[in-house]
């Protein structure tokens, strides 16, 4: 019985894995064509402000994918992986302060 739970439980976590990790990843590439389409238009200044903020909200849900991924198998690489995307978050996310601030 325990077994069987426990089983549907990694399932259903991993089926929100993916759904995590698609939603991460297609918010990267959407605010990437958004910031090419800007750097065509020469906004380049706009671009790298669509560009940072696509991959701040991208690392979000990536993060979320590996927090549950940690969850259901944690070992030393996965806790790894998951500070590593959060060391990247802050950065994107310090730099896009910056960005802003110097630009007013």
């Amino acid at each position: 019985m325990l077994q069987t739970i426990d089983d549907i439980f990694c399932q259903v976590v991993g089926y929100g894995i993916l759904a995590l990790e698609i939603i991460g990843a297609a918010m990267i590439m959407v605010n990437g064509i958004r910031a090419l389409v800007l750097v065509l238009r020469k906004q380049r200044k706009s671009s790298r402000v669509v560009m940072a903020e696509g991959i701040t909200q991208g690392l979000s849900f990536l993060l979320g994918s590996e927090v549950l991924h940690t969850v259901i198998a944690p070992d030393w690489k996965d806790i790894g992986m998951t500070c590593a995307i959060l060391l990247m978050r802050a950065g994107v996310v310090l730099l896009l302060q910056w960005e802003k601030k110097t630009e007013d």
